[in-house]
């Protein structure tokens, strides 16, 4: 997939798992302005008329799903990388923290 870089690929990827823009910015440390500014250029790329049809040709185009992300998409971790912990992870993992 030679239209998109490395980063770019890397944030239709996050996003593609079901990130929020607020998380995967915080994951690649840039503001969230850049975030969409930059899924707004990879779709115009792809020439995709949705996030979803994105990261239905970045799938088809074989883009890796990023490793280690956890099933609350970094809501209860700020967004920063860490490994899948299993059930009960905070927010959306369906338990409390203990």
């Amino acid at each position: 997939m030679t239209l998109l870089d490395e980063r770019e690929r890397h944030l239709l990827a996050l996003l593609a798992a079901g990130l929020t823009d607020e998380s995967a910015a915080a994951r690649l440390d840039v503001s969230v302005r850049t975030v969409r500014r930059t899924m707004a250029s990879i779709m115009l790329r792809l020439g995709a008329r949705s996030r979803f049809q994105a990261g239905m040709i970045a799938a088809r185009l074989g883009v890796p799903a990023p490793a280690n992300v956890c099933i609350c998409a970094g809501a209860c971790h700020g967004g920063r990388r860490q490994p899948a912990p299993g059930p009960g992870c905070g927010v959306a993992g369906g338990g409390l923290r203990g």
